[in-house]
């Protein structure tokens, strides 16, 4: 009987974390300090991006497009957004309907010239899921 009750409890452990996988946090700040070594004009708005703000300034779009790349949101070379990536960026369970439909409806755009990271981020940010992103990276310090 023990041995049931500890493979539910095992299983149970299983398929919860199959469902949400978010990007560890060192992964990020990884990326992060690596992308504003390689784009050192976006060090002035060090500040600013630790606190998810993020003007529409050339120095943090670059850095912005070096995390996307680095972090495997977006492939430039095809303009194809990882909506898998980004949903496990924002804690977002991938069988949630509508926090997809979130995600999707905020990088669905119609043809651009210049594919940047900087508007479908911001738009997901903007949204409840924003706070996903929020409480995973600052979790400890809230």
């Amino acid at each position: 009987m023990k041995f049931y009750v500890f493979l539910i409890a095992l299983l149970g452990l299983v398929f919860a974390e199959a469902q949400v996988k978010s990007i560890p946090r060192e992964e990020i700040v990884l990326n992060l300090m690596q992308c504003l070594i390689a784009h050192p004009p976006a060090k002035k708005y060090f500040v600013k991006i630790l606190n998810f703000h993020y003007p529409d300034v050339p120095e943090v779009i670059s850095y912005m497009d070096c995390m996307g790349e680095k972090m495997g949101l977006l492939d430039f070379k095809t303009g194809q957004t990882n909506v898998e990536r980004l949903a496990a960026l924002f804690s977002v369970d991938p069988n949630n309907a509508e926090d997809m439909d979130i995600i999707k409806n905020c990088i669905h755009k119609p043809e651009v010239k210049e594919v940047h990271v900087r508007p479908g981020y911001l738009c997901i940010l903007n949204s409840r899921l924003g706070d996903n992103l929020r409480n995973y990276i600052l979790g400890d310090l809230l």
